[in-house]
């Protein structure tokens, strides 16, 4: 049996997995991400690797690939970490760095939104279908399948969160963003420790002063998407990423809204594309170990 090391690494977690080949789940790990020193968040990674394959009974001569999401800017080519907001990597050669501890080891990293999308691309069994993955959490962003191949345009196609709004000069991130919309809330009620998800229980029950931050981030979340819609007509939307994954009746929302903008008899039904995460917080490992 053949096996798969995966890892999606974000400015809170560390998650790494060991996959079959046939996308079977072996073992998982999940740890802090060191958020200060770039040399001890690699070396956790690499034990939390070699932790796993122990833990497994299997050798690391078995494993026949490595991959690795993470958040930022990456030169995918030459597995460079270029810019991390939240981890302490600047232009970091992650892929050599993990091929000196993992020898003759096909190594493959590339952005974490990258990632679940190809992993919600590969769970539909999609091969030819145009495809977009929007995800909504700490920030924003995109990205696209068309024939099996990313459209990642000069490097940094996807990044939609920098979409303008209705506000002038307000981007999407700023205004809808989960910490965006957690911190209008706190201004609104006056409490600087509001969560996101006490909000959305207010919002399910009708708060007077939740409804109108809830109901303008699906409309212009639902703007976004109809932009998505008209430009490109993809066959799949997906709305994943840690709000809508935990809010189901968010992407209804938004889906319903879409829907009450596509009034020409050319957009009619296309609403119907657009679906919830099925892997939802499990998106980008398992989208790291499908890319092999």
């Amino acid at each position: 049996m053949e096996y798969i090391l995966a890892a999606d690494i974000g400015g809170t977690k560390l998650a790494t997995a060991l996959f079959k080949v046939d996308g079977t789940l072996v073992v998982a790990n999940e740890i802090k991400s060191e958020k200060n020193d770039g040399e001890k968040l690699l070396q956790s990674l690499i034990d939390s690797f070699k932790d796993i394959c122990s833990n497994a009974g299997i050798a690391i001569a078995d494993v026949i690939g490595i991959s690795v999401g993470l958040p930022g800017i990456i030169d995918v080519e030459k597995g460079i970490a270029i810019l991390q907001n939240n981890l302490p990597w600047r232009d970091f050669p992650l892929k050599d760095r993990l091929a000196t501890e993992f020898p003759n080891m096909p190594i493959v990293v590339d952005n974490d939104v990258y990632m679940a999308t190809w992993g919600e691309y590969k769970a539909r069994e999609f091969t030819k279908e145009m495809f977009v993955y929007m995800t909504l959490s700490t920030g924003i962003s995109s990205c696209s399948i068309h024939n099996s191949t990313f459209l990642r345009g000069a490097g940094m196609a996807g990044e939609m969160g920098f979409n303008l709004t209705d506000k002038p000069g307000i981007t999407l991130e700023s205004l809808v963003s989960g910490p965006a919309m957690e911190e209008r809330g706190r201004r609104v009620f006056d409490n600087p420790t509001l969560t996101l998800k006490e909000m959305m229980e207010g919002y399910y029950q009708g708060d007077e002063q939740v409804l109108p931050i809830i109901n303008e981030a699906v409309t212009t979340l639902a703007k976004a998407v109809y932009h998505i819609i008209v430009a490109a007509d993809p066959h799949c939307i997906v709305l994943g990423g840690g709000v809508f994954n935990h809010h189901p009746k968010l992407v209804e929302a938004v889906r319903q809204e879409v829907a009450s903008y596509l009034t020409h008899p050319l957009l009619q039904g296309k609403e119907q594309r657009i679906e919830a995460s099925r892997y939802k917080g499990e998106a980008g490992i398992r989208g790291a170990a499908s890319r092999f």
